[in-house]
C-alpha cells in the first residue's frame, strides 16, 4: 500500500475520490495561491480582492482541518460536498451559513470550531512548513512513500497522479 501526502489548495485543485491508499490532504494557503485564484475567478486585480481570495482559502482550510479532526474521511467529504456547492459560484460566497449546511450533510456540529481552531491555525502554518520544506513551489504537489522508497512530484494534478499511482501498481 502506497501513503500519499498531496498538497492542495481547496477549490483551486478539484480533488477527487482518494480512495484505496493512505492519502493525506495538507492544505496550502499562501498570496501566490489567492493571487492565483483571483486571477482565475477573473476579479479585479486590487488588494481587497486579493486579501479576500487569500481570507476565503484561508477558512476553507481552517475549516477543512478542524473537520478532519473527525477522521479523514470527513475531511475528504467536506471538501468534494464545498466542491459542488461552489461550482457555480466562488469562494468569497463561502460563509458560516454553507459551512453549516455541509455540517449537516455529514452529521457533525459546530461545537468544536472554536475550541480547535488554534490547532488548525497551528497546522495550516506546518502544512506551509513541510511544503516548503520540500522545495514546492505551486499546487497541487505530492509525496508518494512505498516501503523503500520517496517519490516527490510537483505541479501535477491528480487525475495524473492516480494514473501515474496506477501504473506503480502495475510494476510492482
Amino acid at each position: 500500500m502506497l501513503e500519499i501526502h498531496l498538497y492542495f489548495t481547496p477549490v483551486l485543485n478539484h480533488l477527487e475520490a482518494c480512495d484505496g491508499h493512505d492519502w493525506y490532504l495538507h492544505p496550502v494557503v499562501n498570496l501566490n495561491v489567492a493571487k492565483t485564484y483571483r486571477d482565475q475567478a477573473n476579479f479585479p486585480k486590487t488588494v481587497e480582492y486579493l486579501n479576500a481570495s487569500y481570507d476565503r482559502l484561508e477558512k476553507i482550510a481552517l475549516d477543512y482541518l478542524t473537520i478532519n479532526l473527525h477522521g479523514r474521511k470527513y475531511g475528504r467529504q467536506f471538501l468534494f460536498l464545498l466542491q459542488e456547492k461552489l461550482e457555480h459560484s466562488t469562494i468569497l460566497n463561502y460563509n458560516n451559513l454553507i459551512r453549516q449546511h455541509i455540517l449537516v450533510e455529514l452529521g457533525l456540529t459546530t461545537a468544536e470550531f472554536k475550541i480547535f481552531r488554534t490547532y488548525s491555525k497551528q497546522r495550516l502554518t506546518e502544512c506551509l512548513r513541510e511544503f516548503y520544506k520540500h522545495r514546492f513551489t505551486e499546487t497541487p504537489a505530492s509525496i508518494i512513500l512505498t516501503a523503500t522508497e520517496e517519490l516527490q512530484i510537483a505541479s501535477c494534478q491528480l487525475s495524473e497522479l492516480t494514473e501515474f499511482i496506477q501504473e506503480i501498481e502495475k510494476t510492482a
